[in-house]
């Protein structure tokens, strides 16, 4: 099996991407990479992955806005 079709295991998912709820099946994490500049990253239970950079004031948008991203890549994968 390949990567896009081995289900990745919950708990490590959840370890290492610790935000949920904000789409069901996806988890989210956000790191500083430099002072005031963070990297929000997520990822699916079969590996697909969206990521955004963005300043410390616009954290919470662009959280959303990775969330509105993966369901876009969903809905061109679910056909």
């Amino acid at each position: 099996m390949n990567k896009a079709t081995t289900p990745l295991i919950y708990e490590e998912l959840s370890k290492h991407y610790p935000i949920t709820g904000l789409m069901d099946g996806w988890y989210f994490r956000y790191d500083e990479i430099s002072k005031g500049t963070y990297r929000i990253e997520g990822i699916d239970e079969l590996g697909h992955s969206v990521a955004r950079t963005c300043r410390e004031n616009e954290l919470d948008a662009t959280l959303k806005a990775c969330a509105r991203e993966a369901r876009a890549m969903e809905a061109r994968i679910i056909v």
